[in-house]
């Protein structure tokens, strides 16, 4: 009788993880995952300079990044490089405020944004 329950086991054991293999390998379930600490970039700051200014970031310096998709995308979206950029090209002198985009460096497709840490960076042209 130990011997049939162990077998019992055994055999449950390779179902369950021949179960598992499937689901994660064809059925690909959606997933959240959060990208942590992507550093806060400023672009186009050559228009400022143009105009004899620099913009200097107040807050926030990094972002943390929620994606949902497939786990097989949001896989591929971690190993990717990831960058949030705040455009200050369209800024005037002193406090300014403008939204926070994010983009991935490779053609990662199937993945959606969920949410941001800071969806507004301030900073300040002087």
């Amino acid at each position: 009788m130990l011997k049939n329950k162990t077998v019992q086991a055994i055999l449950s054991l390779l179902v369950a993880i021949a179960l598992w293999i499937y689901v994660m390998g064809t059925v690909d379930p959606m997933v959240t995952a959060t990208i942590h600490n992507v550093p806060v970039e400023k672009v186009n700051e050559d228009v400022l300079e143009d105009l004899g200014m620099t913009a200097t970031l107040d807050h926030p310096e990094s972002i943390d990044i929620t994606i949902r998709g497939a786990r097989s995308d949001v896989n591929e979206a971690k190993k990717s490089r990831v960058t949030a950029s705040v455009d200050v090209s369209d800024c005037e002198y002193g406090e300014n405020e403008a939204a926070i985009s994010v983009d991935f460096a490779d053609k990662v497709t199937g993945v959606r944004i969920d949410s941001l840490s800071e969806e507004m960076a301030t900073f300040t042209v002087r």
